[in-house]
């Protein structure tokens, strides 16, 4: 059924092309191609951006604040009442993101009618631009560029809507489906960042928040959603370094026990927080095959890298590239960072790993 909808929803764009060319033929030259060309690159770029503002404004409406907007690598944060603008690329890899919060807390059921709503806003801004755009460019104004903007709004609000992964991130299609299923352990996940991010804006040290939120982020954890385990970094937060045991209880049965063929971005938290709490353990230099281990930590971001790195480094004995991969991984943190946002607790792990290379417990 899913492929009958995608041919059909390519069948129309195609058509539609087609005979708009015929009603409105085109002189074909060199300049009305680059015109052509210019036009899908700017429809594109406004399509992502009107599908953030359409999550925006639903947003609003819905009660929620504004964290960070972004087209591409364009960011406007929001920060302590103040907006701010950052040039930096998605480690995600998303191409698009309008990141919005509920100052308060909200009951499960409320939440999730909000957030769905919030959700649609997207998708559904691109498809009635989208018949908007097409319906000028048949009747009033006989451009390309109203018919390529309203094709591209189309195409990008139905598959939006589509239900998939797109690497490590969900289509909103897929959000609103888990959002809607009857199934907690299908929406948990997602309500709990939500609510995470509610009590991130009252501190942003995990060391000062709830015990109730913290204990239903390791349940989380030890769920089979494999997005969950993006919340053990967050707990090693509260945990570390001091108690390291307790984390690697929690780690243990998550890390390091399978090789993935394509690179994981949950796994890679996984696997990168348990090395680290092996590391504050004392334990990571006796750890089996933990070279092994740590080479299999992808790239797909810069600062999980690079703290692979420093630890591969110490396990080597070389503690001053250690100390210098950790200082390369705390710069490139910068102001802002798309996955640890303003990154504060990250800076203080860091920086605590860096002590703990510079003064050794004997």
């Amino acid at each position: 059924m899913k492929n009958l909808l995608s041919f059909i929803l390519g069948g129309s764009i195609g058509f539609s092309a087609v005979l708009y060319f015929v009603f409105f033929p085109e002189p074909w030259s060199i300049r009305s191609a680059l015109i052509i060309v210019a036009s899908i690159i700017a429809s594109l770029l406004l399509c992502i951006l009107l599908h953030e503002c359409g999550h925006f404004l639903i947003g609003l409406t819905q009660g929620m604040q504004l964290l960070n907007l972004s087209v591409g690598p364009f960011v406007i944060e929001r920060h302590e009442g103040k907006f701010h603008f950052h040039n930096v690329s998605s480690a995600l890899g998303y191409l698009g993101r309008a990141m919005m919060v509920f100052p308060d807390r909200l009951d499960e059921k409320r939440m999730r009618r909000k957030l769905i709503r919030y959700i649609y806003g997207g998708p559904m801004t691109n498809i009635v631009l989208g018949a908007l755009s097409l319906v000028l460019a048949f009747t009033v104004v006989h451009n390309p560029f109203f018919l390529i903007f309203g094709l591209l709004n189309f195409l990008l609000g139905f598959m939006n809507l589509k239900p998939a992964m797109a690497g490590s991130v969900m289509t909103d299609g897929l959000v609103i489906q888990k959002l809607k299923s009857e199934k907690p352990a299908d929406y948990a996940v997602l309500l709990t960042g939500y609510v995470m991010l509610t009590e991130g804006l009252k501190t942003e040290d995990v060391k000062k928040w709830s015990l109730a939120l913290i204990e239903n982020l390791e349940e989380l954890v030890s769920s089979e959603d494999p997005m969950s385990k993006v919340y053990l970094q967050t707990i090693s937060y509260r945990y570390l370094p001091n108690k390291h045991k307790d984390l690697l209880t929690l780690a243990a049965p998550i890390a390091f026990n399978k090789h993935i063929e394509k690179p994981d971005y949950y796994t890679d938290i996984a696997d990168i927080t348990y090395a680290t709490t092996l590391y504050f353990g004392n334990e990571i230099s006796d750890y089996p095959e933990i070279e092994m281990h740590l080479q299999r930590i992808s790239k797909l971001d810069g600062i999980i890298d690079l703290k692979r790195k420093a630890l591969l480094s110490y396990v080597k004995g070389d503690t001053t590239k250690t100390i210098q991969f950790l200082q390369e991984a705390k710069n490139a943190l910068g102001v802002w960072h798309p996955l640890y946002l303003r990154g504060e607790m990250e800076k203080r792990l860091i920086d605590t790993m860096i002590e703990a290379v510079e003064n050794p417990i004997s």
